[in-house]
């Protein structure tokens, strides 16, 4: 009898231990709130807050997530893109700063709600899923930002002179993200542009309202007069951001950018250099006539001395012959050859 029991009572908890599982993975759908709002955000309208730009994550910079779930059943955060999870936010005794965030969190529901703080230091879209056995919700987290940080320039190594560089200055956040509407200064040393034009303002320094809503802009971009008219090192200097201070635990504000161009006058060059080529063209041609005429006077005198020569050896055998003959005449025993 006693077998039987414990065989009952074994038979019992292996049957429990069964159906939990199956409890577990028929858990009830998940409730889950954004910001106190029972409805989960949509890709095209995601829950924002402002980035931590003073690398704290507090109330302002962050999007409170609760979820409710049955009891002893597993609930999970995984997080995309730029957004990450604190479990509290920053307080001066436990500081929350921007990499503080994890990607995932777990935690075994206890029946009320379980609230984690989704932030982002990107302005694009991130997302949160929340999971409980079959279920699952999306809420899509962005974060905003208009605290210029940083100012950054591109420019090409080397350009030509009458050409158009692209030079692009970039005003950022301190997490590299775009910020419009603020003012750049663009100052060119050691060179000339007939034109310095940035975005729709023919002025060196560009107001707000050439460059809202959209924080790149390039010199010469609407302008096909920005080309530089002299050959020489060019030397860009941007400057912005001019209200960024230092923040804690984060890079200094970069306040200044400085891009060189290696102009070369292209056109001049062709125009030197064929010039030089005409020159060495004409000093060969005038070397060879000269060697010609250098020539043709050579053989000039060569012919005289040759005719001289022969003049003087007609003169040497007209002279012998003659006097051979009157020796002939005079001696006919002894008679000589004449010359010819």
């Amino acid at each position: 009898m006693k077998n039987i029991k414990k065989l009952g009572m074994g038979l019992a908890s292996v049957l429990a231990i069964s159906i939990l599982p199956a409890l577990s993975a028929n858990a009830a759908p998940l409730a889950v709130t954004v910001a106190g709002s029972a409805n989960a955000t949509s890709a095209t309208a995601p829950a924002t807050a402002t980035v931590p730009a003073d690398n704290k994550v507090d109330a302002a910079d962050a999007i409170a997530i609760a979820a409710t779930a049955d009891t002893s059943t597993t609930v999970t955060f995984t997080t995309t893109g730029a957004v990450r999870l604190v479990t509290a936010l920053h307080t001066t005794d436990a500081p929350k700063t921007a990499a503080s965030g994890v990607t995932s969190y777990s935690v075994v529901s206890a029946g009320s709600a379980i609230t984690v703080y989704a932030y982002s230091t990107s302005t694009t879209a991130g997302s949160v899923v929340v999971t409980n056995g079959s279920y699952s919700t999306v809420v899509y987290v962005k974060g905003t930002s208009a605290t210029a940080y940083n100012i950054s320039l591109t420019a090409p190594v080397t350009a030509a002179v009458g050409t158009v560089p692209a030079i692009v200055a970039t005003i950022t956040d301190v997490f590299g993200n775009a910020i419009g509407g603020e003012t750049v200064t663009a100052t060119i040393i050691g060179g000339t542009f007939s034109d310095l034009t940035f975005n729709k303002s023919n002025l060196v320094t560009a107001t707000a309202a050439d460059v809202t809503a959209d924080s790149t802009k390039t010199l010469g971009a609407v302008s096909a007069t920005l080309a530089p008219v002299v050959a020489g090192n060019v030397t860009i200097v941007v400057t912005g951001a001019a209200s960024a201070t230092a923040v804690t635990g984060l890079a200094a504000p970069v306040k200044a950018a400085t891009a060189v161009i290696a102009v070369s006058d292209l056109a001049g060059q062709v125009t030197s250099l064929t010039a030089k080529v005409n020159s060495l063209t004409a000093e060969l041609a005038a070397e060879k006539a000269a060697r010609a005429t250098d020539s043709a006077t050579a053989t000039a005198k060569a012919a005289t001395a040759l005719a001289a020569a022969d003049l003087a050896k007609a003169t040497y055998i007209a002279e012998y012959n003659a006097l051979a003959k009157k020796w002939n005449a005079k001696y006919p025993k002894s008679k000589v050859a004449l010359k010819k």
